[in-house]
């Protein structure tokens, strides 16, 4: 599916910065010593918090960097194509002039990275250091009020993501602080907070309202349906609903598998089966596959999502944004250009 993405490459990464997140969870002092093997001192920027991350992409951008890597997660690459996006809307960059955001694989679930074909950050950092020609894609984005972002949700997810966040900051400033920010501290939440959530959870009752074009289709990605504006293309429980440009959901989960099979379409789906049904069904899961009667998917432009008896727990780009009872996501009119090393 990546092939199908437009796309060009530079023969030459150029002049390049790398930017990182230092609370990430796979940041650490070996990593760290590993990192400065390959990239410069003066084209290393480490940040560990927003107003730090504010102020050193104000600097890149007024460097001239051919190319900006980030790594960090799928929410570190987020925050810079946004950042680079809100410029260019602001009028202080033009749209051509603007850098590809080089991708690296330093988060948890990596969705992104996943996609871009990146390999262990090191190895692409080696890779560049030693002139490696850059593959620069053209990726469509889903755009809503929080800005452009590759994939957001409703449902277990976003409640996992919710639950851990709630929980590291229940612990700040304690003795267990320092275990609550890894692997840990995410089991933990995960097992006493999240599982008893979602298993003794029915699921919220959504409306989904098609506001440009959209079309129903199968596992196979057959259309089934089509809808027009002001249609409700989906109204029932759910405990999962999701949207994406790109097929991951994390860790390798295919979720969208058709994503990118109809131009200037997102995909969506509504998933109403329980923990149950996902663990009986694990393999299937991971390809995107579910029984028939349990989740419903479409290809849209612009829908405006309602829950109808109650906020539920909602994500952008696997980040925490709390719960929230009205969404409306569309297909933003420009494409994110991600960069990684060629292969």
């Amino acid at each position: 599916m990546l092939s199908d993405l437009p796309s060009r490459v530079l023969r030459s990464p150029g002049r390049y910065a790398v930017l990182l997140n230092a609370r990430a969870k796979r940041w650490t002092g070996q990593l760290h010593q590993d990192v400065q093997r390959w990239v410069t001192s003066q084209d290393l920027f480490l940040t560990d918090d927003f107003h730090q991350a504010e102020r050193t992409v104000e600097k890149l951008l007024a460097a001239d960097y051919d190319v900006i890597f980030t790594g960090g997660g799928d929410g570190t690459i987020v925050y810079l194509l946004n950042a680079i996006e809100q410029r260019i809307r602001d009028g202080k960059l033009a749209r051509d002039d603007a850098p590809p955001v080089g991708v690296l694989r330093m988060g948890t679930g990596n969705a992104i990275a996943t996609y871009m074909g990146s390999r262990d950050i090191v190895d692409d950092l080696r890779a560049l250091r030693a002139g490696s020609p850059l593959i620069v894609y053209e990726m469509g984005m889903l755009e809503s009020q929080e800005g452009m972002f590759p994939f957001a949700g409703f449902g277990w997810d976003a409640l996992i993501l919710n639950d851990y966040d709630n929980f590291k900051e229940s612990v700040a400033q304690t003795a267990w602080e320092n275990y609550a920010t890894g692997l840990g501290g995410y089991v933990v939440s995960v097992a006493t907070r999240s599982i008893p959530a979602a298993v003794k959870g029915r699921g919220n009752t959504m409306r989904v309202t098609n506001l440009g074009s959209a079309v129903r289709i199968d596992q196979d990605g057959t259309v089934l349906e089509e809808y027009q504006a002001d249609d409700v293309i989906y109204e029932g429980r759910v405990t999962v609903a999701s949207a994406a440009t790109e097929p991951y959901w994390g860790f390798k989960i295919r979720m969208f598998p058709h994503c990118t099979e109809r131009d200037g379409h997102f995909e969506f789906r509504a998933f109403s089966g329980s923990v149950v049904s996902v663990l009986r069904n694990l393999p299937g899961f991971w390809r995107g596959e579910f029984d028939r009667d349990e989740i419903d998917s479409f290809l849209c432009t612009n829908i405006r999502v309602e829950i109808l008896d109650g906020a539920m727990p909602y994500h952008v780009a696997g980040d925490p944004a709390g719960y929230e009872r009205v969404v409306e996501w569309k297909y933003a009119p420009h494409p994110a250009h991600l960069a990684v090393p060629l292969r």
